[in-house]
């Protein structure tokens, strides 16, 4: 079972009769959830629309199309290179060195000056990064003010919220996800591309929800890795793209 389906599993006890019906053939048929639509679904456990949309939304999606998009690419992950860590230092240095190579060869010098000229022309520059990803945009925020920009990262979501209510087309934002499909970003992202704010996103994962709301994306190459349940991942290629955006800014504009 993947880690994904545990997570729901967990949530079990906070359904209803039927919802945890919905939970069970979701757990046991995860290849038939993603290739299925929800009235065929319906049909076959013998429950209503509403009762799977009810479902879906207490395992935290906004409805049976998000849960469905979710295990797809939680599915498709499990299909990459997953590392188990351990106390041996060239394991972690191969994966870290893996890691970074792919994420360097991917970075298009274009994209690059792109990005620096965004952190440039906005009047706010403001980073969103929820959970692991917080740490990398915290960081980046501290350089970037150091540089003389005016530059935040906030870890509160509903501040968060509020900040992508009222940012404008004159600032920018830089979203930092690993899924790219969290939907706490993914909120932040819509609010952000209906004030016309120009995105600037840094994601783990190719194809995901969130590139399709940016202005200029990043490719990272991130290696799944669990200790058990807790994820390892590393978020060292993150940081990384946003230091060379920060250099770039540096170079190309703030030293002129």
């Amino acid at each position: 079972m993947n880690i994904l389906l545990k997570k729901f599993q967990k949530k079990q006890a906070l359904l209803s009769p039927l919802e945890q019906q919905v939970l069970a053939y979701i757990i046991e048929h995860p290849d038939e959830i993603t290739q299925s639509r929800i009235n065929d679904i319906a049909e076959k456990i013998y429950v209503s629309t509403a009762t799977i949309s009810r479902t879906s939304q207490a395992l935290g999606y906004s409805g049976f199309q998000e849960m469905k998009y979710a295990l797809i690419r939680h599915m498709e992950d499990e299909q990459r290179q997953i590392y188990h860590p351990s106390k041996d230092l060239t394991q972690l240095t191969a994966r870290v060195q893996f890691e970074l190579d792919q994420t360097l060869k991917a970075i298009e010098e274009d994209s690059l000056e792109t990005g620096a000229k965004l952190l440039a022309e906005g009047q706010r520059v403001e980073f969103f990064g929820v959970g692991s990803s917080f740490s990398c945009c915290f960081e980046a925020a501290r350089k970037l003010t150091f540089a003389g920009r005016i530059a935040d990262a906030r870890e509160d979501w509903d501040e968060l919220r509020i900040v992508a209510n009222h940012l404008t087309a004159k600032d920018t934002a830089v979203l930092v996800s690993y899924s790219g499909e969290t939907m706490l970003a993914l909120e932040y992202a819509a609010l952000l591309k209906e004030n016309n704010v120009p995105i600037i996103a840094v994601i783990g994962t190719k194809n995901s929800p969130l590139e399709q709301l940016a202005s200029i994306v990043f490719h990272v190459e991130v290696t799944n890795g669990y200790y058990g349940e807790i994820d390892m991942s590393s978020r060292i290629p993150m940081h990384v793209i946003l230091e060379l955006l920060i250099l770039r800014y540096i170079e190309s504009y703030a030293e002129k």
